[in-house]
């Protein structure tokens, strides 16, 4: 079963009658409002009715309609009384309940705006006058809550999805920059590598340019003086390999590596032309040994077996 919703009115009059009235056709017209349980308080002035509706308010039970008496006697009179409810509530429904012929529903209406929460009903008046308006603002202002509240729902939705797609389009912007800097990083890379492999050739080039020019003279020299006879093929090879020097050193680089320093001797002079006889009275070792070491160094460039001559070989290297 469906919990009732509570429906709260306050009746306003300084007749007591009148609010008995109020009481008792509320009361025993309970069974007309099965969707509601009403609750109906009643005050004589208009300063009471001010206290009431401030105290529902805070407390977050509003009243949903006020029937509210022109003429309060003493204190102030109804039209000033609801204007300044309507301060405190503007959801509020009046039901303007007078006898007064000569009240001025416009008048009144511009004073406790708006007109569609102001109603009149003119005394003397039956029950069933009552529990129609409770029943027809009761209902209408329950459906106006619930829309009040679904609005503030929807509203409350669409701040989180505006926040949401604020978010996603934060962390797209910092995509964007990461990938920014990250292709700009890239490329900082291919532009140092770039430098880096001129740098190199341009070393390479100045290293063949000093080797050509300022050691080869020296070296020639060296081979001309009769103090040094006795290093004539050493002075021989190390002229043939500066002259021999090339800026594409990959292949000689690659034989150079693989070689120990005795078979990359023997390995030049091997080019020079040199027989395993020469190499042997030259570095003072026996041709046996010279041979072992050819050996090593076909072995070592991978030419066993291959019928390959070791000096073309080295010759076609620029080794």
């Amino acid at each position: 079963m469906a919990t009732k919703q509570t429906l709260r009115v306050l009746a306003v009059d300084d007749e007591s009658f009148m609010l008995e009235l109020y009481r008792d056709s509320l009361k025993s017209g309970a069974k007309e409002f099965p969707a509601f349980d009403i609750q109906c308080d009643v005050c004589q002035t208009g300063e009471a009715a001010l206290t009431a509706v401030e105290q529902a308010v805070a407390a977050g039970e509003p009243y949903a309609i006020i029937f509210l008496d022109l003429n309060l006697g003493t204190g102030m009179n109804g039209v000033s009384a609801g204007e300044r409810i309507r301060q405190l509530d503007p959801q509020v429904n009046f039901v303007i309940a007078t006898g007064d012929a000569g009240a001025n529903p416009l008048d009144i209406g511009n004073r406790i705006p708006p007109m569609d929460k102001l109603l009149y009903l003119h005394k003397p008046f039956q029950v069933m006058e009552i529990l129609q308006f409770v029943a027809a603002l009761g209902t209408k202002w329950q459906s106006e809550r619930l829309l009040t509240k679904a609005h503030a729902d929807l509203e409350e939705k669409i701040s989180e999805l505006q926040h949401s797609e604020n978010a996603l389009m934060d962390n797209k912007a910092e995509l964007e920059d990461v990938n920014r800097q990250l292709i700009e990083t890239n490329n900082a890379l291919s532009i140092l590598a770039r430098n880096l492999e001129k740098a190199r050739k341009v070393s390479g080039r100045q290293l063949l340019h000093s080797s050509r020019t300022l050691i080869l003279p020296i070296v020639d020299k060296l081979r001309q003086s009769r103090y040094l006879r006795g290093y004539r093929t050493d002075l021989d090879l190390l002229s043939s390999y500066i002259k021999d020097l090339n800026p594409s050193l990959a292949d000689e680089m690659g034989i150079a590596g693989s070689l120990s320093a005795t078979e990359s001797r023997i390995a030049a002079m091997i080019k020079m032309g040199m027989t395993s006889h020469d190499i042997a009275r030259n570095l003072y070792i026996s041709p046996e040994t010279v041979k072992t070491h050819r050996k090593n160094i076909r072995r070592k460039l991978k030419l066993q077996g291959s019928g390959i001559n070791l000096q073309s070989f080295l010759e076609g290297h620029n080794g």
